[in-house]
């Protein structure tokens, strides 16, 4: 599997990472890592495969920066309408 790397960055910088390679580890399951600034780094998410294991990750993604992206209902423009995801050239 050839790695990839994804950053989460808003108008702030970069809010979150997630890689993966194809690794595995435990009891063969597969894992993706995710970073989230203020929140975790470099935490391993397993799966049964690396779809899985990177699906799960960007979950972890979307729950941790929810507020931060969707903020209150009175906000206009909604915060997260400027958020993108670039992949990461190694």
């Amino acid at each position: 599997m050839k790695p990839i790397k994804l950053q989460v960055v808003s108008d702030r910088g970069v809010e979150a990472t997630i890689s993966s390679d194809g690794s595995q580890a435990g009891v063969e399951d597969y894992y993706a890592v995710v970073s989230v600034e203020g929140f975790v780094e470099e935490k391993r998410v397993y799966g049964i495969d690396p779809i899985q294991s990177f699906s799960l990750g960007l979950g972890l993604i979307e729950q941790l920066t929810e507020t931060m992206r969707i903020g209150a209902d009175d906000e206009e423009p909604v915060p997260g309408a400027s958020w993108r995801i670039e992949v990461v050239e190694e």
